[in-house]
C-alpha cells in the first residue's frame, strides 16, 4: 500500500514520504495488541498480574482491528498473557485471514491445538515467537511453575515448523537458567528454527519490583556481553543509546513510542507502546484515530537526549540499555532513571570496567 501510494507521489523520496505519512501525522504502522491478561502459565519474572479485566469481545476486536487497517497499520502483533486461552481466538485468527497484516504472534505454545496451527499456517505470519525459559523440563518448568509446560512448548514449536510457519525460539535468561543458555541454543539448532534471547527484566506492571531478583547477577551479565562477540548467543532488543555525539539524524528522537508504535490492552486501553502504559484513552469510548490525535503526550512521542536530565550527565548512558516505559513502571517517570531495572546493572558494569 505505501509503495502504491508513493508512486503517485511524485517528486518526493520515499523517505520524506514515510515521515509525512506516519511521523507527521502522528500515524502508526505498528500496532502490539494484546488480547487478554490471562495466562495459564505462572511465569516467576512476568511483569503482568494475570487479572481479568472486562476483555474485549470478539466483535470489538474485529472492529478495532478494521479500524486500524483503515488508518494505515500494516505490522500487527498479538499477545496476551496468552492469547490462545481465548476461546473465540481462532475466530479472530479467521478474521484475519480476510483482512490481512504483517503479522507476529506471541505465544508460550501450551495450548495450541491442530486446528490452531492449521489456521496460523494459513495466515502466513512473519513470525510466531514462543518463549523458552530452558533446556529441560526441570528448568523451565520451575520458571512457568506448571509442570509438563516444556514438553508442551517444544512440541508446538516442532508441529508449527513442520507445518512452514517460521517460529522463533524466543529464550529469555533468569538467574536460574543461565546455565542451560548454550544446550537452549543447541535444542534451537536441533529442532531447526532460529533463536534469540532476552535478559533485559521489567517492572510489574503495578510497578512492584520484586520480580526483579529472577534476573541476571552481575557475573552472569559481563559473561553475556562475552558471549554475545562469539556469534552464537544472539541478543534481541539489545540497543544502546550511545554517546551524545553519535544519536541519529533526523530529530534526536530517542523513542517511538506513541508516534508510529502503539500498543491495544485487553479492556481496549491505548497505550504508547506495550511497556510505557501511559493511559491515552479506551476504544469503547472513541476511536482510534481520535485517541492518537492527543497531544499531550508530546512530550514522550518527541523525546530527545537532553530531556533526560539525570540520565544526560550520567557516566553510563554509553552502555546504557534505558527505556522509557521501564523507567515509568518503576518510578512514574518516563523521563527519569530506573535505579534498580537499569541503574543498578550498567552502573555496576561501568565500575567493573574501572571508568
Amino acid at each position: 500500500m505505501d509503495v502504491c501510494e508513493y508512486m503517485g507521489s511524485p517528486g518526493a523520496s520515499y523517505e520524506t514520504f514515510i515521515k509525512e505519512k506516519y511521523f507527521r501525522k502522528k500515524r502508526p504502522n505498528t500496532i502490539h495488541f494484546e488480547l487478554t491478561n490471562r495466562c495459564n502459565l505462572r511465569c516467576i519474572h512476568c511483569l503482568f498480574l494475570g487479572k481479568v479485566d472486562d476483555e474485549l469481545s470478539t466483535e470489538e476486536i474485529c472492529r478495532i482491528l478494521l479500524q486500524l487497517k483503515d488508518i494505515g497499520v500494516f505490522y500487527l502483533a498479538l499477545s496476551g498473557g496468552e492469547i490462545f486461552v481465548r476461546k473465540d481466538i481462532e475466530e479472530i485468527l479467521d478474521f484475519l485471514s480476510e483482512h490481512k497484516f504483517l503479522l507476529t504472534i506471541y505465544t508460550n505454545g501450551t495450548l495450541l491445538k491442530k486446528s490452531s496451527i492449521e489456521k496460523i499456517a494459513a495466515l502466513s505470519p512473519q513470525s510466531v515467537e514462543i518463549s523458552v525459559y530452558g533446556a529441560t523440563s526441570g528448568v523451565h518448568d520451575a520458571i512457568t511453575q506448571v509442570p509438563g509446560s516444556f514438553e508442551r512448548t517444544i512440541g508446538s514449536i516442532k508441529a508449527l515448523r513442520e507445518a512452514g510457519v517460521r517460529t522463533i525460539f524466543k529464550g529469555f535468561l533468569l538467574k536460574d537458567n543461565f546455565h542451560e543458555r548454550w544446550d537452549m541454543i543447541e535444542l534451537a539448532k536441533k529442532i531447526d528454527v532460529p533463536h534469540a534471547f532476552d535478559f533485559n527484566l521489567i517492572p510489574r506492571v503495578n510497578g512492584d519490583i520484586s520480580n526483579l531478583e529472577t534476573g541476571l547477577t552481575l557475573d552472569q551479565l559481563k559473561t553475556v556481553y562475552q558471549e554475545v562477540a562469539q556469534e552464537g548467543l544472539i541478543l534481541r532488543n539489545h540497543v544502546n543509546i550511545k554517546g551524545r555525539d553519535q544519536l541519529p539524524v533526523g530529530g534526536r528522537v530517542i523513542c517511538n513510542a506513541g508516534l508510529i508504535n502503539g500498543c491495544i490492552g485487553p479492556a481496549g486501553e491505548v497505550f504508547p507502546c506495550p511497556i510505557l502504559r501511559l493511559h491515552m484513552g479506551n476504544l469503547r469510548e472513541k476511536d482510534f484515530n481520535e485517541i492518537w490525535a492527543t497531544d499531550e503526550i508530546n512530550a514522550i512521542r518527541y523525546m530527545k537526549i537532553e530531556d533526560l536530565k539525570e540520565c544526560f550527565v550520567c557516566p553510563a548512558i554509553k552502555y546504557c540499555n534505558r527505556c522509557p516505559g521501564v523507567a515509568y513502571l518503576e518510578t512514574g517517570n518516563f523521563l527519569g532513571p530506573a535505579p534498580v531495572s537499569v541503574c543498578k546493572k550498567y552502573k555496576a558494569l561501568l565500575a567493573d570496567k574501572g571508568e
